[in-house]
């Protein structure tokens, strides 16, 4: 079963609605016949001064939460900024619990929540998590902080992996796939920090949002409150590098930066769960994602 094929009428809220997943999600909604509300940065907070949601909020059946302030990098040297993004997402559901029907909360997490403390790779859904980065421990905490209240909001966590494709803006220390394919369209050295072992999955917007847009208001109903989304296979950044190289058949030059102390040396997830529950799937191989992506990079420029 496609997952994207479960798409159909109903209202659908997307906070973050302006970032790389959730532009990609709104579109695809939108094409699958649902009313989509959108929260970005410049929009109103659906959530009233009194604590209660806006009007516009209360007939949506699936409410995507894809809103961030901090990447892996800022989580380090901005606790206020992860303090920030975890009070307004316990805002937002502390209001949803008022009303007669929440709608059902998807929370995109991470995978380092569990990949940073596995004892076994790939790692399961259930596997003990105790991640080590600032980045893991915030996101474990929201996972918690929604599944605790799923007796009077039904929620859904789905635990991403490095997710890379056309239109993924550049931001520091975030998005290694992008960096990469940005510096070699501009004749620019490649930044790779810490060892090229290094092991990631990465996964294609598209696949990201069949995964997402196939969720509906029977998901939380499901034995399982939380999914892997990934394609289950380990890419190292070694074999990246040489991936990019095929695609933008042009000499690259490597600069060797030191590690970050937040990298963790393998993350790789186990599908099963959401092949088995929710029919979805990784479809496109990485170099297919990688011609895509740099297609665009390249169009592009030529556009500047």
């Amino acid at each position: 079963m496609r997952t994207r094929s479960n798409v159909g009428p109903g209202r659908r809220a997307v906070i973050g609605a302006g970032g790389f997943i959730g532009r990609a999600l709104c579109g695809r909604l939108r094409a699958g016949g649902a009313q989509v509300m959108p929260v970005t940065r410049d929009t109103r907070w659906p959530i009233g001064p009194d604590g209660t949601p806006l009007p516009e909020l209360r007939d949506v059946e699936v409410l995507y939460y894809l809103a961030t302030s901090v990447t892996p990098a800022l989580a380090q040297t901005r606790p206020e900024l992860v303090a920030a993004d975890r009070e307004r997402f316990n805002g937002l559901l502390d209001a949803l619990a008022t009303t007669e029907r929440p709608p059902v909360v998807v929370l995109n997490s991470t995978g380092l929540t569990v990949c940073e403390s596995a004892d076994a790779v790939p790692c399961t859904e259930d596997a003990f998590a105790a991640p080590k980065s600032a980045y893991a421990k915030a996101k474990l905490a929201m996972e918690n902080d929604l599944l605790s209240r799923t007796a009077r909001v039904p929620g859904v966590v789905l635990r991403m992996s490095n997710v890379y494709g056309p239109g993924h803006g550049l931001r520091r220390g975030y998005g290694v796939v992008a960096h990469w394919l940005d510096a070699a369209a501009n004749g620019r050295p490649l930044d790779l920090y810490g060892d090229a072992d290094t092991v990631r999955d990465y996964l294609y917007i598209d696949d990201a949002v069949d995964a997402l847009a196939g969720l509906g208001p029977a998901t939380a109903e499901l034995p399982a409150g939380v999914f892997n989304i990934a394609t289950g296979a380990g890419t190292s950044l070694g074999r990246l590098l040489s991936a990019i190289r095929d695609v933008a058949d042009r000499e690259l030059t490597v600069r060797l930066r030191p590690g970050r102390g937040f990298d963790h040396p393998v993350a790789l997830l186990d599908v099963a769960r959401a092949r088995r529950l929710l029919g979805w799937r990784a479809r496109t191989p990485l170099s297919v994602g990688l011609e895509r992506a740099w297609a665009t990079v390249i169009r592009t420029k030529e556009k500047s």
